[in-house]
């Protein structure tokens, strides 16, 4: 029993993992910005791979043909280049609470774009607990903030934006990893594809945003810049930090320790759990319960958010895990 759900297991172990990432990433977030965070870690993970692929296979880069290389590597650059730019935008605006709750949006569009491109189907059952677990996800997290928090309205907006893009990246780069993983081909060798396209996204990124940060503040140094008022500073506060900004200023022992912390629990063991659990089940399952994150997450509030969860937060939470049991539970089609 425990093997035949061995890919649900692995998916709920994904949730935990991101937990664990998601805050590590959000205060690497605030100390060095989104792009630089994006860049170092996606360069660390690949280069984690490729080591642990050669170590394991005697060949840094896996062979596994033209076609999962194509799938895995689009899906790489979408998902962990595009999206998880959007995504630590997100962390650094508005926090990993709302972000990952945004990031639930990743397996309608999962489901959906299986369906319509691929033909891939679902029993009731699971579409039913799918629903539930959605459900309970959704109003945790669509619960107001509370009166304590120093977000403005332009980062609330701005913030959600970015993990709306976040999770129709994932959501597309989940699909295509998804037909990807046919075969035999093992979890380490397409997150090593994965991951190592992703590096060369994000590097592209990084140069680009770095040319249009220092447009900007070319463009921003007039002869009133002497007087900057508190509002201004306060903008200056909240903005993400540039690539091109002084390297004391950006990175410190803490961050460097976040972000290791965060790519040793996300793109390495988080991912390869992702991918086992893409291998073993339906799309729409699999991301279904990688989206757990907004509520394993509430515990952890007490410390990072100094208060409880609220009553509707623990009701949710109860909620999306009974939705949780009924999809686990469910006899799904045999992903071919």
């Amino acid at each position: 029993m425990m093997i035949e759900r061995s890919g649900e297991f692995a998916g709920l172990a994904t949730s935990a993992l991101w937990v664990v990432s998601s805050l590590a990433f959000a205060a690497a977030g605030r100390r060095m910005g989104a792009t630089r965070l994006n860049l170092l870690r996606s360069l660390l993970a690949a280069a984690l791979l490729l080591g642990l692929q050669a170590f394991l296979k005697g060949n840094p880069w896996p062979n596994i043909g033209a076609d999962r290389t194509w799938y895995l590597s689009i899906s790489g650059l979408l998902g962990l280049a595009i999206g998880d730019q959007f995504l630590f935008a997100g962390y650094v605006l508005v926090g990993a609470r709302t972000t990952t709750l945004l990031m639930t949006l990743a397996p309608a569009v999962a489901a959906s774009l299986s369906w319509i491109v691929f033909g891939q189907t679902m029993m009731l059952q699971a579409i039913f607990g799918m629903v539930i677990t959605l459900l309970g996800v959704l109003w945790v997290a669509a619960e107001r903030p509370h009166a304590t928090s120093l977000i403005t309205p332009t980062q609330q907006i701005k913030g959600v934006w970015f993990g709306a893009g976040a999770a129709l990246c994932q959501g597309v780069g989940m699909v295509l990893a998804s037909n990807g993983l046919h075969g035999d081909i093992d979890a380490i060798s397409a997150q090593t594809v994965r991951m190592s396209a992703g590096a060369v996204g994000i590097i592209v990124i990084a140069f680009v945003v770095s040319r249009m940060n220092q447009a900007a503040g070319k463009a921003a140094t007039p002869a009133t810049s002497g007087a900057i008022s508190s509002s201004d500073k306060s903008a200056r506060a909240t903005k993400i930090i540039p690539l091109h900004v002084k390297r004391a200023q950006t990175l410190s022992s803490p961050a460097i320790a976040a972000m290791v912390i965060g790519t040793f629990t996300g793109p390495i063991l988080g991912v390869w759990c992702s991918l086992y659990a893409l291998q073993k089940l339906e799309v729409g399952i699999a991301t279904t319960l990688m989206s757990l994150v907004p509520v394993m997450i509430l515990p952890i509030t007490r410390i990072t958010e100094g208060r409880w969860p609220s009553a509707r937060a623990i009701l949710g939470a109860l909620i999306a895990v009974s939705g949780v049991a009924v999809l686990a539970t469910a006899p799904h089609a045999p992903v071919m």
